[in-house]
């Protein structure tokens, strides 16, 4: 029976293999995480973790798997994570990256706008941590009365030369909200490629969109369904999946002409009707679990097309490490395509190319050096 097939996100959007961000850090902007293997192994890439919603942060907000630790698990793994446990299939596009998770989330279980700018405005306190982009996968509601402070922050980080990106949201009539909002930030909507990758006939992911003051959001689009992220470990999600691959396989094995023995063949019609049965269901439940291995799943939205255009910003600084946030912005928006049939305001200036990108800035950088 068909398992379900998706590519790495470095394989769909072609993306060069060999710049993953080394040398760069990244900081992300989160309700939660949790140090998975693809950020820690072989070697620890977490530089720094942080509560923007409390004076000293909690280890165990970190380092126990909690239900709302998989967003910002997934979301820093979407653009960071090495594939560790995936045997290096599932990676990010900036693998080599080095991260800063910073959580934005309250004991309430509320995302309030002083935390989330709290959140962004982190880089600033901490200069020495050399973070040089921010992924904020995550909204303010416009009603808060700090909203318009996170917007400041975004302005303040960008001005100090670090790159902001952030989710649209995913909610098509609407405006983004902030940080999405903000003039400063690189807002990101998704696109849906229809299992065609790097096709400009591919729908729209239902993105927010929409202009604030004048200045029209998304900038630009990422592929937001159907990517791999790891499963948070030791949540009933990721306990579910491992034996469902298991059982499964040793289904497979048995209905095959070569199965384990004789004593274990499937010697009658209803033995065979009856695992077929089974693998039939089982293959309906990955289905709808969106398992795609035992330790990852797919995932959908615009808060994972965020973190993947900044984990080619990621490419971009290891490229040229002197390029401040003008520049990565014009590099990505100048050599993304736009869709066929889609309004610009909704798609922005059109569907990320990683490689483009970054031959880009390779080409800007070889013409300056050229005229030295």
């Amino acid at each position: 029976m068909a398992r379900p097939q998706v590519e790495s996100i470095p394989e769909r959007l072609d993306a060069h293999s060999d710049v993953k961000g080394q040398g760069v850090v990244v900081a992300f902007v989160d309700s939660g995480f949790y140090p998975h293997s693809d950020l820690m192994r072989p070697r620890r890439r977490v530089r720094a973790y942080a509560d923007a919603t409390r004076d000293v942060p909690v280890g165990t907000d970190f380092f126990t798997a909690q239900g709302h630790s998989w967003h910002g698990t997934m979301t820093a793994c979407a653009a960071c994570g090495n594939g560790y446990a995936s045997g290096g299939v599932y990676r990010g596009i900036a693998s080599e990256a080095e991260v800063v998770l910073i959580k934005a989330r309250n004991d309430a279980g509320r995302i309030r706008g002083n935390n989330v700018a709290h959140a962004i405005r982190f880089p600033l306190r901490y200069p020495k941590l050399g973070i040089r982009i921010v992924n904020v996968s995550l909204g303010v509601d416009d009603d808060d009365p700090d909203a318009a402070d996170v917007l400041r922050a975004v302005e303040e980080v960008v001005k100090a030369g670090i790159t902001v990106f952030a989710a649209a949201g995913n909610s098509p009539g609407m405006l983004p909200e902030a940080p999405g909002s903000s003039p400063y930030a690189i807002t990101v909507g998704g696109q849906d490629d229809r299992a065609t990758p790097l096709s400009r006939m591919g729908g729209v992911w239902p993105s927010s969109h929409g202009s604030r003051n004048g200045v029209p959001k998304p900038d630009l689009l990422a592929p937001a369904i159907w990517l791999p992220a790891p499963m948070l470990p030791g949540t009933i999600t990721a306990r579910e999946a491992a034996p469902l691959f298991q059982l499964l396989s040793i289904l497979e094995e048995m209905s095959t002409e070569h199965g384990f023995s004789e004593a274990h063949s499937l010697s009658t019609p209803d033995e065979r009707e009856g695992v077929a049965s089974v693998m039939r269901a089982l293959e309906g439940r990955i289905g709808r679990q969106k398992y795609i291995s035992p330790e990852y799943q797919h995932v959908d939205g615009t808060s994972f097309a965020s973190p993947i255009a900044a984990s080619v910003a990621a490419q971009l600084l290891e490229v040229d490490p002197s390029l401040g946030p003008d520049e990565v912005r014009e590099a990505m928006v100048a050599t993304a395509a736009l869709l066929d049939d889609v309004p610009r305001g909704v798609q922005g200036a059109g569907l990320l190319r990683p490689r483009d990108a970054v031959d880009w800035v390779r080409a800007r950088l070889a013409a300056r050096n050229a005229s030295r």
